[in-house]
């Protein structure tokens, strides 16, 4: 792969940066509101930690993905010479790179959509209606995710500033 695909390659992993940033924000509300509404429960608290916690697992993987992808892409070609043999070993191609880079993602984007914020509102829900926890969920449930502090947001009003006259 040329280095003319560096650049389009970059921008394509800084933009799904940003995309998961926004994205990031959007749940940490939807989490936050989760959170309000589940305050005095333990364990739907620990329910939405151990999604948080794997969602975070799932963004990993994705730009695990595109930072292994960057690195083979920009790989040097090498010419190696041996006594009396040389060794050729050529830059990898775009499909040497789809090939590595593929299974990470995948594995990533399936952690992203099993552990979907949807999928969280949907267990959550089905719990406060009196439902027992799916058993691979109640497996998936260890003592830290319930160690985690359960502290309660309140706004805080920031006092105006005025600008300063100029004269």
């Amino acid at each position: 792969m040329s280095k003319r695909y560096l650049l389009p390659l970059v921008l394509l992993t800084l933009g799904n940066g940003a995309l998961r940033a926004q994205e990031s924000a959007a749940s940490q509300t939807f989490k936050q509101r989760l959170r309000g509404q589940y305050l005095q429960n333990d364990t739907a608290q620990a329910i939405i930690n151990l999604y948080s916690t794997r969602q975070f697992g799932g963004a990993s993987w994705i730009v695990a993905a595109g930072l292994s992808a960057a690195r083979i892409a920009t790989a040097n070609s090498t010419t190696t010479t041996n006594n009396s043999y040389v060794v050729n070993n050529d830059a990898p191609n775009a499909g040497a790179v789809f090939l590595v880079a593929s299974p990470i993602a995948a594995y990533g984007v399936g952690k992203m959509l099993h552990y979907s914020n949807g999928h969280l509102e949907q267990v959550l829900t089905d719990y406060a209606a009196g439902k027992h926890l799916p058993k691979s969920l109640r497996r998936k449930l260890k003592r830290r995710f319930f160690k985690v502090p359960i502290i309660k947001y309140k706004p805080v009003k920031a006092p105006e500033v005025k600008a300063p006259e100029v004269k």
